[in-house]
């Protein structure tokens, strides 16, 4: 049989990619098997049902699965089952933390954990003709064990929960946007959240703390809270639910906070620190900064909180002498302090809080895969590389991933 193949031409013609379309056809050992499944799914033995279902054997899937997301198909497939008997509808459970799927957990259970499987299958089953396609599909749906059906439907739940959120993200957020969430992503800073715990031993908040002024921004709040959401809900298959929900901003009411107040940040740092030592923060939060929201930077055309830090930072910027800095009295003598920066607020989360988190970090991880740490400093340098549309520098951080 001579073989058939379709032309798709790309990028304006410089790639053309050939797709081979000849028809195939099932043999009858395949066909018969199928008819059985459909027929009788009961008389199928284990082989013969990851035969249909192209699911590799026990321990291969298991492995394959746990280097993808750490755990066993096994042990996700016994998670979901959890969750549905737990009487979830969205894939996550209010019993226990643990149990929570993730989307890419979700996304192996019902895509499998064969790498490029799905987009193989897809390929296969379109050179088959209808009625064979039809025979796969329902001998594929027949061979599905109870646990695994029941599994799916939790997958498909989460999936189903994300979707709109990943849409939202993604409309959201223009390329330079997407480019420094994934860099971000290649940060730790989930593990580092995961494994904090409050004093009495229980998993912990984290985020940061924010000073707003009630009666100026109180209406913004909400703006910010959709960025932050909208930041983690741009890669689902990175992104892991209990981290999401242990993440929060620490909301503070601090009134008269002009843009114009020169004794502003003076103030903020005072009240950070008295508050810090009281213990009124949740534990979990950082304690090496706080943000600060003003009318002036949340109306900008690109809006941006403050960043800033409790006491002035001693860490040099080491070759940029025109590193924005502040100059202030100190009884007779000059200091000088790296004034706050300004933060896009679509980048609070996960953004700044992975570079923040890379702070606690050592070695390589410390910096990687930016070529700076993330001392305010060094933030502030990269700033500098910022512009808004009309290509004017605006020192709003962060600049485009790759000046970082």
């Amino acid at each position: 049989m001579s073989r058939s193949y379709k032309e798709i031409p790309m990028f304006d013609g410089a790639i053309t990619l050939r797709i081979d379309t000849t028809p195939l056809s099932l043999d009858e050992e395949t066909r018969a098997l199928y008819n059985r499944a459909i027929a009788d799914p009961t008389s199928l033995t284990d082989p013969e049902r990851r035969r249909i279902t192209h699911r590799p054997p026990p321990d291969e899937e298991d492995a394959l699965c746990r280097q993808a997301c750490g755990s066993s198909m096994t042990e996700l497939v016994a998670k979901a089952i959890a969750i549905h008997n737990n009487g979830s509808a969205t894939g996550t459970s209010t019993g226990t933390e643990d149990l929570v799927l993730t989307y890419k957990e979700a996304h192996h259970i019902t895509a499998g954990v064969v790498p490029g499987q799905p987009g193989r299958l897809l390929s296969y089953r379109a050179r088959l003709s209808k009625e064979e396609q039809d025979l796969t599909h329902k001998a594929a749906a027949a061979a599905l064990t109870e646990e695994m059906k029941v599994a799916q439907e939790v997958a498909r739940a989460v999936h189903r929960r994300w979707w709109p959120a990943q849409k939202a993200a993604t409309e959201s957020l223009n390329d330079d946007d997407s480019r420094n969430i994934r860099y971000a992503m290649r940060i730790p800073w989930q593990d580092q959240i995961l494994k904090s715990a409050s004093r009495d031993g229980s998993p912990s908040v984290s985020g940061l703390v924010v000073f707003y002024d009630p009666e100026r921004t109180d209406e913004h709040k909400s703006e910010v809270e959709q960025a932050v959401f909208n930041g983690m809900h741009y890669q689902p298959m990175s992104m892991d639910d209990r981290a999401i929900a242990r993440f929060s901003l620490h909301w503070v009411e601090v009134p008269a906070l002009y843009s114009d107040d020169t004794d502003k940040l003076s103030a903020l740092q005072a009240k950070f620190q008295t508050m810090l030592a009281n213990h009124e923060f949740p534990t979990g939060l950082r304690t090496d900064c706080f943000l600060y929201m003003d009318k002036e930077g949340i109306c900008f055309t690109r809006p941006y909180v403050w960043l800033g830090e409790p006491v002035p930072s001693n860490i040099e910027p080491g070759p940029a002498p025109d590193t924005e800095k502040a100059t202030t009295e100190s009884g007779v003598g000059k200091k000088e302090e790296i004034v706050p920066l300004k933060v896009d607020i679509k980048h609070i989360a996960p953004t700044l809080f992975a570079r923040l988190v890379q702070r606690d970090l050592s070695g390589k991880e410390k910096r990687w895969p930016y070529r700076h740490t993330s001392e305010l400093a060094m933030l502030h340098q990269a700033a500098r590389h910022s512009r808004n549309s009309q290509g004017e520098p605006d020192g709003i951080w962060p600049p485009p991933s790759r000046f970082m």
